[in-house]
Order: structure tokens, then sequence, then C-alpha cells
């Protein structure tokens, strides 16, 4: 089933600012992923007698701005879906952070305690605002 924007009504956002948001919360499970993994800070500098361009100075540094675009990236996705709807947060979560999930999927594995109509309202008013804090 293809997802597409609703321009009309109260979360109306145009076609491809939709899909920018879609894909941006698509990218939730690879980023908290790369996060687990961003513990090293403590890389030694490789020397040869090959010349090299683009020489790090500050592995650190660079390790230490990847993990703030990380958060922050993770942290907006998780308050655009709480703002969503604070009770169905988890539920959103899973629906818009993977591909494939359906209501059906959410119904029948996960237990979400609301209807199909307002699971879907909450879910466009998250790409909603997903898309507004991205300024789309």
């Amino acid at each position: 089933m293809a997802r597409r924007s609703k321009k009309t009504g109260k979360w109306a956002i145009g076609t491809h600012a939709f899909y920018a948001a879609l894909h941006f919360a698509y990218q939730y499970n690879d980023w908290k992923k790369e996060l687990s993994g961003l513990t090293d800070t403590s890389k030694a500098i490789q020397y040869s007698d090959m010349p090299k361009g683009n020489i790090n100075p500050d592995p650190t540094g660079d390790l230490v701005e990847r993990r703030e675009s990380l958060v922050r990236n993770v942290d907006l996705v998780e308050q655009c879906a709480k703002e969503a709807d604070g009770e169905l947060y988890q539920w959103i979560m899973w629906g818009v952070t993977n591909e494939d999930v359906t209501f059906n999927t959410l119904k029948v594995l996960k237990g979400i305690p609301c209807e199909r109509d307002t699971y879907y309202d909450r879910r466009r008013k998250f790409y909603y605002l997903l898309s507004k804090r991205l300024g789309w």
C-alpha cells in the first residue's frame, strides 16, 4: 500500500514534504544503531611514507559532532511522536520508523489501544510536525 500525503485537512503538507519526513523518520533505527557503536574516541594517527590529503587532526571532535547530530535527529523524531499523541507514542514510533508497518500489524502484534482512524490521524499529525520542524 503506497503512503501519500493528504493535501487537505488539519495536518496538510505537500507530497514532497511528506516523503521527506517519511524517509527522515525511517532512518531512526539506523541512527540508534550508529549511536550505540560510536564510542571509540582514541584512534591512533596512522603514519606512513605515502602522502595523504585531508588528514583529520581532531577525530574526537568529529566523533562528538556526529554523535550530537545523531542525538538531535533521534530526539526530533521521538519528540514529534510524543507531541502527536503521548498515549500512542510507542505505536506511532513503531509505525513511522519501520517500513511496511500497517495498522493491522500494530493491532494484531503490538495491541494498539485505538481504532484505525485515530492512529492514522495521529500519524498524519506526526508527519506534519516533523516536516514543520525540519523546515519543509
